[in-house]
């Protein structure tokens, strides 16, 4: 199996398992994985690395929703703070984040005259100066609250944009499971109602609710700010520890 760090387990792993995770309880409730062909086509896929598959499958839908809901918020959190043209809750923090992005970054960002005129080259000039500082972030200990915030965000992200293949999984998973009790009681005339396939379909039924209800815009753009807040205020600490660090070395 292809080794997955912990931002990779979190945010694309994580959500993946939930959206195939009805369909080990077919296997289980059917028993089909008493069959070896079964059991041994199960460990291959494992041991192939499908966990890493996994995790990339639900990257792609990830990103893919991230675009849409970029265009919904007018862009990223970050784009979306530093920009000058657009009114700020807070303007004396924006112009703190403005000078540590791009001190951090040496990028120097466009004047409001600037930006009215060219927005898109403003924004570009933002994205590139953000990324700058996301590269000098990458120290998980150091910024260990920031690593926590991207990988909330990226589990919202992720969980949003596989939103719709886990309910058909789901909602697939409780009709099968129900339609093979039916079965088993009116075709078989056997003993359909049992614990175990009580469970299966209350599971399927369970997680089919969990990704009608708990996936949302609104979440992600919680997270996205969160991790948003933390990388700036990441952009002030490089920048503080850089002026103090010049300082020493003058005296």
């Amino acid at each position: 199996m292809l080794p997955l760090d912990g931002y990779e387990w979190r945010a694309r792993l994580v959500p993946g398992l939930l959206v195939i995770f009805p369909v080990a309880i077919l296997l289980s409730v059917l028993n089909l994985l008493k069959l070896p062909t079964v059991s041994y086509v199960m460990s291959a896929v494992v041991l192939v690395g499908a966990p890493a598959v996994v995790a990339d499958i639900v990257r792609q839908h990830g990103r893919k929703a991230e675009k849409t809901l970029w265009g919904n918020w007018g862009g990223p959190p970050t784009t979306v703070w530093l920009r000058l043209r657009e009114p700020s809750e807070n303007d004396v923090q924006r112009d703190l984040w403005r000078k540590a992005v791009a001190e951090v970054s040496d990028v120097a960002l466009l004047s409001l005259r600037a930006e009215r005129a060219n927005p898109s080259r403003a924004d570009q000039t933002i994205a590139a100066a953000v990324g700058q500082v996301r590269d000098r972030t990458r120290d998980t200990e150091k910024f260990r609250l920031l690593f926590n915030e991207n990988g909330s965000y990226g589990f919202a992200r992720n969980l949003y944009g596989m939103r719709w293949v886990g309910r058909s999984i789901s909602f697939a998973g409780t009709l099968t499971i129900g339609a093979y009790m039916a079965w088993l009681s009116y075709g078989l005339h056997q003993d359909g109602v049992t614990a175990n396939n009580l469970f299966g379909v209350a599971a399927c039924s369970a997680l089919f609710i969990y990704w009608c209800a708990w996936p949302t815009q609104g979440r992600v753009r919680e997270a996205a700010e969160k991790y948003a807040h933390q990388l700036l205020q990441s952009a002030v600490v490089l920048k503080t520890e850089a002026r103090a660090a010049s300082a020493e070395s003058t005296e």
